[in-house]
C-alpha cells in the first residue's frame, strides 16, 4: 500500500542433521519454530506453531467436504455455505464485524471451496491473535446462517458465477469435467448460481443449508492450525476455548465411491473450443490415488522426466519442431479417491495441426523411459535435491503456512505434515512401472483446446462447445507402435546441485545493503547478509535505457528480445531451476532485468553463461516468428480478461506515458520483421544505466566480481538512470470509457494526489484502511451490486491516492458512480463520530504491516530492491511508519473532504453490454475514448 566495503572470508558451520523430531511432527533443521500436533475429545485436529519472532499471526481452518458433496438438486451448495459463514454468529453478530477487525489491525482474511474441502484462513498483527481466532472459531461453533441474507448471499455468488462466464480457464475446467462419469460428482458444476440455489419458496434454500452444515461441519472432519508467537501451551488453551462447542457428532462417510472415468470416457478424444485463440493439447491418464505413496513419489519421477526441458528433452524436440510453445508434466490428486497425470502442451498453428504425431512423439518418449528411464541416479538426484530443499526451507508467510498445512491434515500421519513433499524414500521401480502401465492409449483422454474444432454438444453453465469421440484406430495402432526417436534422450547427470553451504563472514552492524559501486552508468549495492543461515543470494540486474520504450515497436522488439534470449538459454539453464538455482530475463517500459536467486553456489557459473548468451545473441527467424506470434495471440486474448482488469490496465496506460493501449501494440507487433529484431539487439546496449544489487550468502569480493563481469558484458556507454515517465492529474477530472465486451459494467475511481511526502502518503493509507471494508460491506454485501468491489489506498510512484472499483451486473457506470458518490458522503458523519482510540488500531494495524519482520531471504531482498528502484533510502518505511502514528482523527477527516472535492479524479468505465441503453442515453463531450485524450496532462518527475 506505500512504496516503500572490506573483505570478508567464510567461516565453518555445522550443518545440522537432515531432519528433528519435535512433538512427533517432523521438521527442517533450518525452522526454529515449535510444534504441536494433537486430536481433541471432540475429534477435532489441530496443529499449533509458535514463533516467538513473528510479528503476524494467522490461523485457518480447514473442512472437509466441498463442491463434490454438494446435493444433485442444490449445485453450489458448498460454495453458498462458505459465503454465508462470514455473515455474523451468536457471539459475533455484526455482520462485517470479522472483517473490519482483521483489515483494522493489519490482517487480511479470505476462503475459497474446493472439490473435497473449503478452507478458511486470516492473518493479523501478533497481539490480535485470539480475539481473531475466537470470531473465525465461531463460524462452526454458532453460525447464526441468517436466513434475511439467504437472498443477498445467493445473489453474490450468482455475481461470481457471472464474472466467469466468459472466463476459460471455468469454461474449459467445466466442460472437461462434463465429459467424466455423469455418476461421479466430478462432472457437475460447482459455483453455483440463482438457478442450483433456488428459493422461490423462501425457506427451501436455507433448510437444505442448514442440513449441510449439520452434517459436515462437524469436530471429526475439520483441521486448524494456529500460528502465533506465544507458547504452544498458550495455543493450545486459547484453541480449545474459543473451539469448544464445536459440533462432536461423528463424521460423515465422506468416500465417493465412483470412479470418475467409465470405458466410455476413456481412450476418447475431447474436442472443447474457448473463446480466446488458444491451442492445447492435453494427454491425461487416470489412475489409482498417488496418496498412499506419498514417500516414494513415483508419478513425481515420472512428471520429471515428461517435463524436463534439458538437452535432449521431449520439450526440447518438439520445440525445435516448431510444434510447441511450451510443456509441462503434472499429476493431481484427490486422496484415495483417484489421480490424474497430464502432459499439456501450448501449440503453434503447426502443432495444431500435427497433435497425432505431437500425442505419437510423447508415447515414444514414454517407451524410452520403459526402456532406459528407471534408474536410480535420477531417483537419488531428486532425493538429494528434495531434501536440500528441505534442509534449507525458506519461511513462507504465516497466512500461506496455515492455510496449506490446514489442507493436509485430513490426509497425512501428524510426522509428516511438514516434510511430505519432500520425501523421496525408496526407489521402488516396480511402483514406478505400475504407473507407467497406466499411460497407455486405452486409458488416454486427449484433450485438445482450439478454436474452429469439431463439436456436437453443449455445457450449459458457461455455453461451452465441446466433442466426445473415441481415438481413432490409425492413431491407436501408432501409440501402440512407439518409434525410437533421434535426439530424445534420459536426462544426463545434474551439475548444478549445489554443495557449497559455507556462511560468508557478515557484519551485524550493516542492516542495509552497501553502494559499492557508483559511477557513471553503473550503481551496485551489495549486502551479505546470513541472518536466515541460508547458503542462498539473490541476484538483481537492471539496464534501463529509453531504447525499451521509446515507442511501441521498441516495446515489442524488446519483448520478443527478452523470449528469444531466454528460449536460447533454457536447454542449458533449466538443469540448474531443477537443483534449486532460479534465474529469470525480464522486460519492461524502463529496460531489462536479470534475476539469479536461489543457492549461491554456482551461480557465478550461472551467471557468466547468461552474459554470454546476451553477448553471443544469434536469433533464429523461425524462432522469431514463433515468438512473435504467441506474443500477438496474448494481446488479443487481453480483451477476455474481465472488465475489472481490463479498466485497471487501462488506469495504468492513462497514468504511465509509455503504456500503448492494446492495439497500438498489436498493430506494432504485427509490424516488426525479424531485421528489424536484429537491428533493434545490436542497438540496444549501445547506452545504458545499469544498477544491481547481490543480496544474501555473498561475500562483498563475491559481488564486485559478479559486478566486473556484468559492467564488461552489458555496458558499452555509460548513460543516465532511465525512469519511465507519468500524468499528474493536477486538480482536474477526467473520464475514460472503454468499450468492453461483457455482460457487466465497471465503474473505477481513482483520486491522485499531487504532494510525495511521508506525510501525505501515510496519511493517504490509513484513509484506504478506513474505508475499505466499509465500502466492501456497503456496495457487495448489503447493496448486493455485484462480486468485485473493493477500495484502499493506491500510490502512484510517490504518489498517494486512492481508488474505489466495482464491477456490476446490476448497474451501469452512472449508477454505480451515484453510489460511490453516496458512500463517501455518508462517511463524513463516520469521520465525524471517529475516536482517537479507533483510529489507533487502525494505526498500529497499518504500522505493523510496514513494518513486519521480513520472513525470508527474498521478501527482505525484494525490499531492499524496491528502494533503490523507487530511490529512496532503505529505512523509508520506518519514516512513514512514524507519519502514521502521528495521524490524528482531523487528519482523516481532512483527507475524506479532500477527496470528496473531486479534483485529481480519473474515472474508468465501461458499459456492460445489458447497459447499452444507458450509454445510448448519455451526451457528454468530455468523455475520452482514447489515449491521445491525456496529452495535455502534465508529467510528474
Amino acid at each position: 500500500m506505500v512504496a516503500i566495503g572490506g573483505c570478508s572470508m567464510p567461516v565453518e558451520r555445522e550443518i545440522a542433521p537432515p531432519a528433528t523430531y519435535l512433538g512427533h511432527v517432523i521438521k527442517s533443521p533450518a525452522d526454529t519454530r515449535d510444534y504441536r500436533h494433537l486430536t481433541l475429545d471432540s475429534g477435532l485436529k489441530v496443529l499449533l506453531i509458535s514463533d516467538p519472532d513473528t510479528d503476524k499471526a494467522a490461523a485457518a481452518v480447514d473442512v472437509g467436504v466441498g463442491s463434490y458433496n454438494d446435493p444433485d438438486n442444490r449445485l453450489g451448495l458448498a460454495h453458498f455455505l462458505e459465503h454465508m459463514l462470514f455473515l455474523g454468529n451468536k457471539k459475533y453478530p455484526e455482520v462485517d464485524g470479522y472483517f473490519q477487525y482483521i483489515k483494522a489491525n493489519g490482517g487480511s482474511a479470505n476462503a475459497y471451496t474446493a472439490d473435497v474441502r473449503t478452507n478458511y484462513f486470516f492473518d493479523i498483527n501478533s497481539d490480535k491473535l485470539q480475539p481473531a481466532l475466537d470470531q473465525l472459531a465461531q463460524f462452526f461453533v454458532s453460525p447464526t446462517l441468517d436466513p434475511s441474507y439467504v437472498d443477498r448471499e445467493r445473489h453474490a455468488v450468482d455475481s461470481e458465477y457471472q464474472l466467469h462466464t466468459r472466463e476459460d480457464g471455468w469454461r474449459l475446467l467445466t466442460a472437461l469435467n462434463a465429459t467424466s462419469n455423469p455418476e461421479h460428482p466430478k462432472s457437475r458444476f460447482s459455483i453455483g448460481n440463482l438457478e442450483t440455489l433456488n428459493n422461490e419458496d423462501g425457506q427451501s434454500l436455507w433448510k437444505d443449508l442448514k442440513a449441510f452444515y449439520d452434517r459436515y461441519y462437524v469436530a471429526e472432519n475439520i483441521g486448524v492450525v494456529v500460528y502465533g508467537k506465544e507458547s504452544t501451551d498458550t495455543l493450545e488453551k486459547w484453541g480449545r476455548a474459543s473451539f469448544k462447542g464445536l459440533p462432536a457428532h461423528q463424521s460423515p462417510d465422506t468416500a465417493i465411491g465412483v470412479t470418475p472415468y467409465t470405458s466410455k470416457e476413456l481412450g476418447v478424444r475431447i474436442n472443447v473450443v474457448p473463446l480466446k485463440e488458444t491451442r492445447v493439447l492435453s494427454l491425461n491418464f487416470p489412475m489409482e490415488s498417488v496418496y498412499p505413496y506419498y514417500k516414494k513419489k513415483p508419478l513425481g519421477y515420472l512428471a520429471r522426466l515428461l517435463g524436463y526441458e534439458g538437452k535432449g528433452s521431449l520439450h526440447s524436440l518438439l520445440k525445435e519442431q516448431g510444434l510447441i510453445d511450451s510443456l509441462a508434466a503434472y499429476s493431481s490428486d484427490v486422496p484415495n479417491e483417484y489421480s490424474e497425470f497430464a502432459v499439456r502442451m501450448e501449440l503453434t498453428p503447426k502443432g495444431l495441426d500435427k497433435v497425432d504425431e505431437i500425442s505419437a512423439m510423447v508415447f515414444d518418449y514414454l517407451d524410452l523411459i520403459r526402456r532406459e528411464g528407471l534408474l536410480k541416479r535420477l531417483y537419488d538426484e531428486s532425493h538429494d535435491i528434495a531434501q536440500l530443499g528441505f534442509r534449507f526451507q525458506e519461511d513462507r508467510s504465516p497466512q500461506q503456512t496455515v492455510s496449506a498445512l490446514a489442507a493436509r491434515m485430513h490426509y497425512l500421519p501428524a510426522e509428516n505434515i511438514l516434510d511430505a513433499n519432500y520425501l523421496y524414500e525408496q526407489y521402488d521401480p516396480e511402483l514406478i512401472g505400475q504407473f507407467l502401465d497406466k499411460m497407455t492409449p486405452e486409458n488416454l483422454r486427449q484433450v485438445v483446446i482450439a478454436q474452429g474444432l469439431e463439436t456436437d454438444k453443449v455445457e450449459p453453465y458457461f455455453d461451452t462447445h465441446y466433442s466426445v469421440r473415441p481415438l481413432n484406430a490409425a492413431l491407436v495402432k501408432r501409440l501402440n507402435t512407439p518409434k525410437r526417436q533421434a535426439g530424445l534422450t534420459i536426462p544426463a547427470p545434474n551439475t548444478f546441485i549445489a554443495n557449497d553451504f559455507e556462511m560468508r563472514h557478515k557484519d551485524a552492524s550493516v542492516k542495509e545493503p552497501r553502494h559499492i559501486v557508483h559511477k557513471p552508468g553503473i550503481d551496485v549495492w551489495s549486502m551479505t547478509d546470513t541472518s536466515f543461515t541460508m547458503p542462498r543470494a539473490n541476484v538483481r540486474i537492471k539496464l534501463t535505457t529509453p531504447a525499451a520504450s521509446d515507442s511501441p515497436e521498441s516495446i515489442v522488439l524488446l519483448q520478443l528480445y527478452r523470449a528469444l534470449l531466454s528460449r536460447s538459454l533454457n536447454e542449458y539453464g533449466y538443469p540448474a531451476k531443477e537443483a534449486g538455482l532460479y534465474y529469470s530475463i525480464a522486460a519492461g517500459r524502463e529496460g531489462m532485468m536479470i534475476s539469479l536467486a536461489g543457492y549461491q553456489d554456482k551461480q557465478s557459473t550461472l551467471l557468466k553463461d547468461i552474459l554470454a548468451g546476451v553477448e553471443q545473441f544469434n536469433p533464429d527467424k523461425q524462432a522469431f516468428l514463433q515468438e512473435r506470434a504467441q506474443l500477438i495471440r496474448g494481446l488479443k486474448n487481453k480483451a477476455f480478461q474481465p472488465p475489472y482488469r481490463l479498466g485497471m490496465d487501462a488506469l495504468n496506460q492513462v497514468i504511465y506515458r509509455n503504456y500503448p493501449d492494446d492495439e497500438t501494440l498489436l498493430k506494432a507487433a504485427e509490424s516488426v520483421t525479424f531485421e528489424s529484431l536484429v537491428g533493434y539487439v545490436r542497438a540496444f546496449f549501445n547506452t545504458g544505466h545499469i544498477e544491481m544489487l547481490v543480496h544474501g550468502n555473498h561475500s562483498q569480493q563475491e559481488a564486485q566480481a559478479l559486478a566486473r563481469m556484468v559492467e564488461a558484458t552489458l555496458m558499452k556507454k555509460a548513460g543516465e538512470r532511465y525512469s519511465d515517465p507519468y500524468n499528474l492529474l493536477t486538480d482536474q477530472s477526467r473520464v475514460y470509457e472503454l468499450n468492453v465486451k461483457h455482460n457487466d459494467s465497471v465503474f473505477i475511481a481513482y483520486y491522485q494526489r499531487p504532494e510525495t511526502d511521508n506525510h501525505e502518503r501515510a496519511r493517504y493509507a490509513l484513509l484506504g484502511r478506513l474505508l475499505a471494508t466499509p465500502f466492501f460491506n456497503s456496495l457487495r454485501t448489503e447493496q448486493q451490486l455485484g462480486y468485485v468491489v473493493l477500495a484502499g489506498a493506491r500510490p502512484v510512484e510517490k504518489h498517494p491516492g486512492m481508488i474505489f472499483v466495482v464491477q456490476s451486473p446490476k448497474l451501469d457506470p452512472l449508477g454505480l458512480e451515484a453510489r460511490v458518490d453516496t458512500f463517501l458522503k455518508q462517511q463524513k458523519d463516520r469521520m465525524a463520530k471517529l475516536t482517537e482510540e479507533e483510529l489507533k488500531q487502525y494505526q498500529q494495524g497499518l504500522m505493523g504491516d510496514l513494518l513486519k519482520r521480513d520472513a525470508n531471504l527474498d521478501e527482505r531482498g525484494s525490499r531492499f530492491w524496491q528502494a533503490i528502484n523507487s530511490q529512496e533510502t532503505f529505512d523509508n518505511r520506518e519514516k512513514i511508519a512514524e507519519e502514521i502514528s502521528k495521524m490524528t482523527v482531523a487528519d482523516m477527516q481532512q483527507a475524506l473532504a479532500t477527496l470528496l472535492e473531486g479534483k485529481g479524479r480519473l474515472v474508468v468505465r465501461s458499459f456492460g453490454e445489458g447497459h447499452q441503453q444507458a450509454k445510448k442515453d448519455l451526451v457528454d463531450d468530455t468523455v475520452c475514448h482514447d489515449l491521445s485524450c491525456f496529452n495535455d496532462l502534465p508529467r510528474g518527475r
